[in-house]
């Protein structure tokens, strides 16, 4: 959460056009400040690597996607493993 102090008039201002708008200020301010900022840009390099992985890796081979399958499982129970040797039996599993 951010606070932002503002001189009276632009806070008065804020609350006139927020009010017109029919929001509340903190959501119309929300709004002006999404529009007014730089969206993150997409790296789509690696959006187009990671497709083309997939592309390569795709299969419908029945005991190649069990055996994948299987190694996604095995993975989860190491990290939940993991997890419970280092922060004990009141730790949070990440792989319910």
């Amino acid at each position: 959460m951010l606070t932002i102090s503002l001189p009276q008039e632009i806070e008065n201002r804020l609350k006139g056009e927020a009010s017109r708008q029919g929001m509340n200020a903190s959501d119309y301010a929300t709004k002006l400040l999404e529009a007014a900022l730089v969206k993150p840009a997409v790296d789509q390099a690696t959006i187009d690597l990671l497709d083309q992985w997939d592309r390569e890796e795709a299969t419908d081979d029945l005991q190649e996607l069990a055996k994948r399958q299987q190694e996604v499982e095995e993975f989860k129970e190491a990290m939940n493993r993991n997890r419970l040797e280092m922060e004990g039996p009141q730790s949070r599993k990440i792989y319910p």
